[in-house]
């Protein structure tokens, strides 16, 4: 066993590539839409930014409750994997929309 297998002693979730793929699309997506609301005014900008908050918030839970309907069994690595990964991009988001913020001023 080498890397995430052998800290967890378990195999890692085909759900959890899923939620990364998932994560980096609407991540990048989310980018795209940003830079393009940045020419339209600050106004709409930071309404953008509310908004993709709560985009991101909404399709995580469509997420989840689609892997609930699939999967028989439900898998307490996997949701703790996913609630890590919805930190991590929420997080770089955030970081990444005030070094935008800032690169204007």
């Amino acid at each position: 066993m080498t890397g995430v297998h052998a800290l967890l002693h378990k195999n890692v979730n085909p759900w959890s590539w899923g939620a990364l793929a998932f994560f980096l699309s609407l991540t990048l997506f989310l980018n795209w839409l940003g830079d393009y609301m940045m020419t339209k005014g600050s106004r709409t900008f930071l309404n953008f930014v509310y908004g993709s908050t709560f985009i991101r918030f909404i399709f995580s839970i469509f997420f989840i409750v689609i892997y609930l309907i699939v999967n028989e069994v439900v898998d307490k690595y996997f949701i703790f994997t996913f609630g890590l990964l919805y930190l991590f991009y929420t997080a770089f988001e955030i970081f990444h929309l005030v070094t935008k913020l800032r690169a204007e001023k």
